[in-house]
């Protein structure tokens, strides 16, 4: 028996349990107490087990496979941010596109053609709405939803640039951060090429 480092499916809380063999990666049904959970084997580990905890050998390949196994439909509670208005939706679709959310963290998310809003995730729901979709995240906080880094491609080139001055003051280099070329990727997101360097102009390096 070897003793397994589980993540929470939907908390992220760490737990410890004992078990002959589990794949790293897969997800189980296990209990603490009275309580059930779903949760992600993460790594094998030396520490000790959690106390009271007991298997039951029921293994997934996924947390959301284990959190709809025995419910009807498997649905995603949210408050969508700024007004506090409660989200209910399907699984399926958030399932497919990311995964099981954590409780706490904040997600862009769209309900079929409207504008992408924000809300976090409070546990699972009874009901659901279907036609609702992943946009992005997760985000720690309401206010930082939507609002992702920019995305680069390659390691950073600079150019040095040699200045000629007439007289015994000899020359000097400076190093010169030029323009990037940007594209979009298959996702529809902006990414600069950080190893090319954009000639000609407008804004080019020739502008």
């Amino acid at each position: 028996m070897a003793n397994y480092i589980i993540n929470e499916c939907l908390t992220n809380d760490v737990y410890i349990i004992s078990a002959v063999t589990l794949n790293v990666g897969e997800s189980i049904r296990f209990g603490v107490g009275e309580d059930l959970f779903c949760g992600s084997v993460e790594a094998v580990t030396e520490s000790s087990i959690t106390p009271g905890y007991y298997y039951n050998f029921a293994q997934y390949t996924d947390c959301c496979e284990c959190l709809e196994d025995g419910t009807e439909s498997l649905n995603f509670h949210f408050i969508r941010c700024g007004t506090d208005e409660d989200i209910s939706m399907e699984a399926f679709g958030f399932c497919d596109q990311f995964g099981s959310p954590t409780t706490g963290l904040t997600y862009e998310i769209q309900f079929g053609y409207e504008t992408p809003f924000c809300a976090t995730f409070e546990g699972l729901s009874e009901s659901g709405t279907t036609n609702y979709t992943y946009v992005s995240g997760p985000f720690s906080l309401c206010e930082n939803c939507g609002e992702e880094p920019p995305r680069s491609a390659n390691t950073l080139v600079t150019i040095c640039v040699e200045i000629c001055t007439t007289g015994d003051t000899g020359n000097s280099v400076v190093s010169v951060n030029p323009p990037h070329p940007v594209y979009t990727d298959g996702y529809g997101t902006p990414v600069t090429q950080l190893n090319m360097v954009v000639l000609g102009g407008p804004n080019g390096l020739n502008s």
